[in-house]
């Protein structure tokens, strides 16, 4: 096996040794579902605000240009400094020639040239266990939910009185946008996201970095230069600050499909429906505006009872479990 270290975010080659592998995991552990385009490959490639990405490709040997598989290594530079988190994407085929455990013990190398100690892994439910799960002694710390929302079944009558104000929350008013955030809303949007950082984790350990309107702008920018677009539905207060918001995000090559990147409710403003209003009203918006969209994904740890029975209530369905490991790396 021959580890490389790729940049499908920037090169087109790379992309194309690591596309074919990706469609086939996902043909080989979630076969009902849609495989991702390049779009996707290149956000989820591409460096964050306040963090680093290393990507590296598991091929059979140096003369091969299609990869058994990849994986997205991730670290921030502020918080978190001993810890990274990656995905371990690999074929069956590349799985029982040895390529996911190439791929591990290649993260734990560059865990220890970066001095990092743990090393977060989630993998589908689907792939477990992987070998080297045992053979590292990893750490069962946390389990996430992908759901997914039929958007052909939903009863549109039903999620239109959703959207609706009611008694708990008619004080409040929705207001929607893509691409930019208005400039009067920026810096309570701000402290709207960071509300997602009291979500449980399970056993986890995890800093949030704190939001600011000069990463909003970076990140606004950067869905942009990837030809992404996000729905942002959002709810005020009477004051006129974000109370809550859900943010959709889309990709063009992925016309059918799409996802939710966040959801979050600041905690003076729980208990009042916000969450299943704003959700409602963003489904509604984007079979509007997009009326390609049959499905959409999202993910909730299994400890979010809350967020889980919004969604549920909603249609959501379970689909595929992704359970994550924790690896304590040392010299």
């Amino acid at each position: 096996m021959q580890i490389r270290r790729l940049n499908p975010a920037e090169n087109p080659r790379d992309a194309a040794a690591v596309q074919p592998a990706l469609r086939q995991w996902r043909r080989d552990y979630m076969p009902d579902l849609p495989p991702g385009g390049e779009i996707r490959l290149r956000h989820w490639c591409t460096a964050g605000y306040t963090g680093e990405v290393v990507v590296f490709g598991v091929f059979a040997d140096e003369q091969a240009t299609e990869a058994y598989g990849m994986s997205v290594c991730g670290y921030s530079t502020k918080n978190n400094l001993d810890l990274t988190w990656a995905d371990v994407n690999v074929t069956a085929e590349g799985r029982e020639l040895g390529a996911e455990t190439a791929l591990f013990e290649a993260l734990l190398r560059l865990n220890l040239e970066l001095g990092r100690k743990r090393l977060a892994i989630g993998m589908p439910q689907t792939m477990v266990p992987a070998p080297f799960v045992e053979e590292y002694d990893g750490r069962l710390t946390d389990t996430a939910i992908m759901s997914t929302l039929d958007l052909d079944t939903i009863d549109r009558a039903q999620f239109e009185a959703w959207a609706e104000p009611s008694a708990k929350n008619e004080q409040y008013t929705l207001v929607g946008w893509t691409g930019r955030c208005p400039d009067e809303l920026a810096e309570s949007f701000c402290s709207a996201m960071d509300a997602m950082a009291d979500q449980p984790l399970g056993e986890f350990e995890y800093t949030f970095d704190k939001y600011s309107v000069d990463r909003l702008r970076w990140n606004e920018a950067e869905i942009d230069r990837l030809g992404a677009r996000r729905y942002v539905q959002a709810a005020l207060d009477p004051d006129g600050n974000v109370a809550a918001f859900n943010m959709i995000g889309t990709y063009p090559d992925e016309p059918t499909s799409s996802e939710i990147w966040d959801t979050g409710v600041v905690r003076g403003h729980r208990g009042h429906g916000l969450g299943l209003r704003v959700k409602a009203a963003a489904n509604l918006w984007l079979l509007e505006d997009r009326p390609s969209t049959r499905m959409i994904r999202t993910y909730n740890n299994n400890e979010n009872h809350w967020m889980l029975a919004v969604n549920r209530t909603m249609g959501y369905r379970p689909r595929v479990d992704f359970p994550g490991y924790e690896f304590a790396v040392a010299g």
